[in-house]
């Protein structure tokens, strides 16, 4: 049996939750957004042997950023497998230090996002940012990172922070997108080893699908192997990004094409047990 911790997925409950960006009015403006307006939830994931879902990590998916702590206390009362929770939290906010301390209340929050993704430097170099990645340091808890490791310039206001923080786990979604590299990948490749030199930060090989619907298993099984070999076996995990991984194949023929691409003697570690350390799963 081989065992998968998805580091990277969502679930949408939309009786409940607000879901701003699900709205067909509101960014972002993908011709095929329609297609993930439902809700989809832990029963959802589904697998084959010899592959079995030993837990996920949850990540923000817009269920109410006026009051992030709705969402956590959504899935207390819904999952069932071991996880963790992944908060939206407004680095910018007014009351972000009380909105912290109301999710820190919660069982299973081992961290938060904001998505970068443009505005990374604007919001990098914010005069509140330091005293913001205190609380998260002072908190335990990790940051994950959104944006595309090719705008360098953001890429240097985070590696700022990465060494101001060096209790911060910062974990890189999507793989930073190398996809959308103009450059042959050169500027994705110079971040990604500047990164790598911090061992706080870890890097998840996800999201293809928001960079390319049809992406193919070669271009994935390169980015995989550079990734793998600048960052090592213990800092880089395999997430779905579930359900937008739908877009390109089924959740169980997803994994088994992830699995496949990864070498049996580390596969463990990147399937599942890098993912239950960085993001604090037990159970």
């Amino acid at each position: 049996m081989i065992e998968i911790i998805d580091s990277h997925l969502h679930f949408f409950a939309l009786d409940e939750g607000h879901y701003g960006w699900l709205k067909p009015q509101n960014p972002p403006h993908w011709p095929d957004k329609h297609k993930l307006v439902r809700s989809v939830s832990e029963s959802d994931l589904q697998l084959h042997e010899p592959l079995s879902l030993a837990g996920f990590v949850h990540i923000e998916a817009g269920f109410d950023n006026t009051k992030p702590w709705r969402e956590i206390d959504w899935l207390a009362q819904h999952c069932q497998r071991p996880y963790a929770a992944v908060a939206f939290w407004d680095l910018l906010a007014a009351e972000a230090e009380q909105t912290l301390e109301a999710l820190l209340q919660r069982p299973k929050v081992s961290g938060v996002r904001y998505i970068l993704d443009d505005d990374g430097v604007a919001i990098l170099s914010h005069p509140l940012i330091a005293q913001r990645f205190a609380l998260l340091q002072e908190a335990g808890l990790g940051f994950d990172v959104q944006l595309p490791l090719s705008a360098t310039a953001s890429v240097q206001a985070l590696l700022s922070l990465i060494r101001q923080f060096p209790g911060v786990r910062f974990i890189i979604n999507h793989a930073g997108f190398p996809f959308h590299d103009t450059h042959s990948q050169n500027p994705w490749r110079q971040s990604l080893n500047e990164l790598a030199k911090s061992p706080n930060v870890a890097i998840k090989l996800s999201g293809w699908e928001m960079q390319d619907r049809q992406w193919s298993k070669e271009s994935v099984r390169h980015v995989m192997a550079y990734v793998l070999d600048v960052f090592g076996h213990e800092r880089v995990m395999l997430g779905s990004n579930f359900p937008l991984c739908l877009w390109h194949s089924s959740y169980k023929d997803f994994w088994q094409t992830m699995v496949s691409l990864v070498a049996p003697d580390t596969r463990n570690q990147v399937a599942c047990t890098n993912a239950r350390h960085w993001y604090q799963i037990s159970g």
